[in-house]
């Protein structure tokens, strides 16, 4: 579903605007989910849950004549940079967004302004979480926590050899 709606800014740390003198044009904010269908018995399909795709803003901008150089720098800087922005709209606030993004036009015609169409893709950031397993989830007591002490490998087995079965009378 795209929307299209006016920009109020771009803001950085601490909602500093970034970009001053860069003119909006508009904003297409698009909001996708993908739905899980699976085949049932007759041959229809159901759908029963679907994931949240990150939101996606595409900034139709200018960078006027006099401001145009620096602005590239700036806009480019966060591109590399991975800077994370908060993208502020007439429809609310998008934070977590990172630069996906950012060509431009050259034309003769516009030799006055530099025109621009910055992509913006919404970054989940999750933090893991480890924990010990309950004593009754474990086979052994001591395979209940390896917090501290590192990779684990499994117990080695004895191998049969040749010698070995030919002592034992070949069983």
């Amino acid at each position: 579903m795209d929307e299209q709606t006016e920009v109020y800014g771009i803001y950085g740390d601490e909602f500093s605007l970034k970009f001053e003198n860069m003119v909006y044009l508009k904003a297409t904010i698009t909001r996708n989910a993908m739905l899980m269908e699976h085949p049932l018995e007759d041959g229809s399909t159901i759908s029963d849950h679907r994931i949240f795709k990150p939101v996606e803003i595409v900034l139709s901008v200018l960078l006027p004549a006099n401001y145009y150089q620096s602005l590239y720098r700036e806009i480019n800087q966060a591109w590399l940079n991975s800077e994370l922005v908060t993208i502020h709209t007439q429809v609310g606030s998008f934070k977590s967004m990172a630069f996906a993004a950012m060509p431009h036009d050259e034309t003769p015609t516009q030799a006055d302004v530099i025109q621009m169409a910055l992509t913006f893709k919404e970054v989940r950031l999750v933090t893991t979480q480890y924990q010990a397993l309950p004593a009754h989830k474990v086979k052994r007591q001591r395979d209940q926590c390896t917090v501290n002490r590192g990779e684990q490998t499994g117990d080695k087995k004895p191998e049969k050899t040749a010698d070995k079965i030919i002592e034992s009378g070949g069983r």
